[in-house]
């Protein structure tokens, strides 16, 4: 039976994607919700301009809010893959891209932020820049629609993983599988019909509540129970 120390015992790896999946939790719905939301005004650029200008620090604290969050997701495709890799290596590892592609593709998503950040800064007060920082925002929540596409096949194969392990409960691998079919769909659902078509409306019952529920069951179980260490040693014998 393998012996396990601080950096290699399981629990370890169990609480650490927890610890950071709670941090991905609390700061991506503060810059969402209480950042953005509160300074882009739908349909008005001129408006969510002035926002930006006046509440600039509270703009930037968010573009740094989304940048720690993809330290997070870093962070949890390393653990993950090492908790999974006993029950299937290549699957484990694949998981492990799918969440890093949708990191690395997150980047750009985020850069859009400063991008429209620089605009607003710019001293020129020319109206046919002030609807450049509005566009931007705009194309930020686009393409990370569109980049959840990644997202959602990391967490069917994540599903998959722990529904295939005897060390996690397989109600959550059912729920995390939920999730990521939901991401998937709107992620095409963007691609195909640019927000609009017959699930327009309806992200809040395919992807809010199906992600809330099986990605924080999902965390809250890997940060405050983590895994049965003897059938997580068994999955490596």
């Amino acid at each position: 039976m393998p012996q396990h120390d601080l950096i290699s015992a399981p629990k370890a790896y169990a609480r650490f994607a927890g610890f950071n999946y709670l941090i991905i939790f609390v700061l991506a719905i503060f810059a969402n919700f209480f950042i953005l939301s509160k300074l882009v005004v739908s349909g008005d650029p001129v408006a969510t301009l002035a926002n930006i200008r006046q509440d600039e620090s509270l703009f930037r604290l968010g573009v740094a809010c989304f940048f720690i969050v993809l330290l997070a997701d870093i962070f949890i495709a390393w653990a993950l893959y090492l908790l999974l890799k006993g029950v299937n290596p290549h699957i484990s590892l694949l998981a492990a891209l799918f969440r890093l592609t949708y990191t690395v593709a997150q980047i750009g998503v985020v850069l859009n932020l400063t991008k429209a950040l620089e605009l607003a800064d710019a001293s020129a007060s020319v109206a046919a820049m002030d609807i450049w920082p509005h566009f931007y925002i705009g194309a930020h929540n686009t393409e990370f629609t569109l980049t959840l596409i990644f997202f959602g096949v990391h967490l069917a194969l994540l599903g998959y993983l722990i529904m295939r392990s005897s060390f996690l409960p397989t109600i959550i691998g059912v729920l995390v599988t939920v999730a990521g079919a939901g991401y998937i769909i709107d992620g095409f659902s963007e691609a195909l019909f640019g927000g609009g078509g017959p699930l327009a409306g309806l992200g809040i019952y395919i992807v809010v509540l199906p992600a809330l529920l099986g990605e924080g069951v999902l965390c809250l179980w890997l940060l405050f129970v983590g895994v049965n260490s003897k059938k997580w040693d068994a999955a490596y014998e």
